[in-house]
C-alpha cells in the first residue's frame, strides 16, 4: 500500500470538513510527525487520535539523524518551518507521497523530485475511490474554498473543472 505523509494543513483541513472518517477510508498508509501533530489544535487531535488508536494514523518522531538533516536543511532553505521540514524528511525516509498544500513545502519537495499532492488529489482519490460521492465531493470542495481555508488558493480553474465534472455525474446518474 503506497505510504503518504501528512502535512498539517490537510490534517486540520479534512477535520475541519468533517471527513476524516472517509479520509482515513482511503487505501493509503497514512503518516505524520509528532512535530506536525504540534501544529494541530487539541480538539483537531482527540478527533485525530480516534484513527491513531485505530492504527490507520502513524505517528512518528524523527531520529537524532533526520534532526539533523531537518537543521541542516533549515540552514539552508529557511522558508520553511521545522515542522514542514520533518514531514519531508519522514516522506523521504519512507518513499511515501508528501501530502501538503504549503505552496513552498509543495516546489522544495518537487526540486527534490519528490511526488507531492494536496487538497485536489484528496477529492479526487475519495471519488475515484466510490468513499465519496461526486456531489458531495464537490460541496465538501466549495467549503473548502469558501468557508473552511479561504487562504488556500486552490487554482480556481482545477476547481471549476471538479465541480462541474462531479456534479455532472451525479445528474447522469440520476439519468
Amino acid at each position: 500500500m503506497i505510504v503518504v505523509v501528512n502535512d498539517a494543513n490537510i490534517l486540520i483541513d479534512i477535520v475541519e470538513l468533517g471527513i476524516e472518517n472517509l479520509f482515513f477510508q482511503l487505501n493509503l498508509n497514512f503518516v505524520t510527525t509528532d512535530l506536525v501533530l504540534g501544529e494541530v489544535n487539541d480538539s483537531q487531535v482527540r478527533k485525530l487520535s480516534y484513527f491513531q488508536e485505530k492504527g490507520l494514523l502513524k505517528i512518528e518522531s524523527l531520529s537524532s539523524g533526520d534532526l539533523i538533516e531537518l537543521y541542516t536543511l533549515s540552514g539552508t532553505i529557511g522558508n520553511l518551518s521545522d515542522n514542514d521540514l520533518s514531514a519531508f524528511i519522514l516522506s523521504q525516509k519512507k518513499n511515501g507521497i508528501l501530502l501538503t498544500s504549503d505552496n513552498r513545502l509543495r516546489k522544495h519537495a518537487k526540486s527534490q523530485d519528490k511526488e507531492v499532492h494536496g487538497h485536489l488529489w484528496i477529492f479526487d482519490q475519495l471519488v475515484d475511490q466510490g468513499i465519496m460521492p461526486p456531489e458531495t465531493a464537490s460541496i465538501k470542495l466549495k467549503l473548502l474554498c469558501e468557508e473552511v481555508n479561504e487562504k488556500l488558493g486552490l487554482p480556481d480553474k482545477e476547481c471549476q473543472r471538479r465541480y462541474k465534472k462531479w456534479r455532472g455525474s451525479q445528474s447522469d446518474e440520476n439519468s
